[in-house]
This record gives structure tokens, sequence and C-alpha cells, in this order.
């Protein structure tokens, strides 16, 4: 049984976590790690995880993919959307941190093997992503930086929440694994984070999504994009200011 509401739990506290793992992976490797930040690297000799792919089975409608067999130590990656991690630079590595998250502050890993009674013999079972909307969202997002329209349809999929990269505590986990605050901070140092094609250019040097940088930009206050614009500012703080100058 879970300790605490992974829900609750700070984005800070996931950031010391993830840190603690890539200074493991360094301490080991002796390498200093920079982007792209090797995940699948760490995963295997930090958290002693293997990686296999498999056809997972979908119902109507549905879209899975990954999932984590924690009683065999293993991500699998559903062979049935190949397609799709080529066609999206950066999704099957956070897809992994995602999985990742779910063994390292997610599960009991205490009750893994621990006895059972007569007649409850243990099975492997998958904790699965569902990722139909996080496909929707990074597509209409990378149509957004083009065509107005689909800034809108952005605002409207994400009014009053938000966005899929940061409801839960494995998804933050994915983020901060992938763009630890000091590679950002320093990457972001002397550039106008302000501009699309800035943002576009990070994403592809640390193999993520774009709409996972501009999640974890957001989370960082390093950028901030208020609700009903299209422009983006240098921090909530500077957005606020302006308001005051121009009321």
């Amino acid at each position: 049984m879970r300790r605490f509401n992974l829900a609750n739990m700070p984005t800070s506290v996931i950031d010391e976590i993830t840190a603690m793992r890539i200074r493991q992976y360094e301490d080991l490797t002796g390498t200093e790690v920079s982007f792209p930040v090797p995940i699948e690297n760490i995963v295997e000799q930090i958290l002693n995880l293997d990686f296999d792919w498999i056809e997972i089975e979908e119902r109507e409608g549905e879209q899975i993919l990954a999932g984590l067999v924690p009683e065999q130590r293993r991500i699998v990656l559903n062979s049935r959307h190949l397609d799709l991690f080529e066609a999206k630079p950066g999704l099957e590595r956070s897809t992994i941190g995602h999985e990742a998250g779910h063994w390292d502050i997610d599960i009991d890993r205490t009750s893994l093997h621990h006895p059972r009674l007569p007649g409850f013999d243990t099975q492997n079972f998958v904790v699965c992503r569902h990722a139909t909307d996080q496909s929707v969202l990074v597509e209409v997002l990378n149509r957004a930086v083009y065509d107005d329209r689909y800034f809108e349809l952005y605002r409207e999929l994400t009014a009053g929440q938000d966005p899929p990269e940061v409801k839960s505590a494995v998804d933050r986990y994915q983020s901060s694994m992938l763009m630890p605050a000091w590679l950002i901070r320093d990457a972001v140092q002397d550039v106008d984070v302000t501009n699309w094609s800035n943002l576009y250019d990070l994403a592809e040097r640390a193999q993520v999504t774009i709409s996972n940088l501009v999640v974890r930009l957001h989370r960082l206050d390093i950028i901030y994009i208020p609700e009903g614009k299209k422009e983006i500012y240098p921090g909530k703080d500077v957005f606020l200011g302006q308001m005051h100058l121009f009321p």
C-alpha cells in the first residue's frame, strides 16, 4: 500500500529523487550527464530495469504506449505503436521515463515478493500508460506555433487544469529526469525563451517533445503563457509586472 498520495508529492521532492538517480549514474560511470540525458542507461544501470518490445492488446478507442511488469523488473513498449514512436521524437524517452517513475516512486516494491496466502498466487501485472489525450495535445501544440486556430484549441483542451505531463507524479518524474533543473537553467542562460524557434531547438537538443519541454519550463517558472494569449513571457512575475504597467 502506498504511504502517501502521489498527486500531492511536491515537484521539488521528485526533482531531488531524479537528481539522486542521475548523480548515482555519474558516480557509477565516471561521466557527467548532459543533454540528452541517457535515460535508457540510467533506468538499466541504476534502477536495474530491463526493456522489451511486445504487442500490448488495446480496447477500442484505447492507446497504450507502454507498461511496467514490476515482478520481472521489466518495462514493455507496445510494438503496435512503432510508427508513432518514430514519428514523435522524444516520445519513446518520455514513455520510458514515465514507466521508470512507476517503479521508483509509485509501486510498493516491498510487497512484490511478500508470501501470498494459499489460492492467491502472484500474477504479473502491467501499469499501463494511456496516451490518447497526450498524443492529441502534442500534435495540437506542434501546430499551434504556425496556426492560431490550433493555439486556441490547445487553450480549450488545457483550460483550468495542468497539461497531462503534470497531472501525476510519474509524469513529473519523467519530465524531471529528462530535463533536470540545472541542465535546463544552464541551457537557457543565453537563450531568448520567448521565441518558439529557440524552444524547438532546445527540445531537439534534449530529445524531448515540445509539449514536455514547455510544461517543464513553465513548472520551473522560466516561461509563462497566460490563458488566452499566445505570447511567451520569461516567467510569471514578468507578465504580472507588465500587467501592472499596462492595465
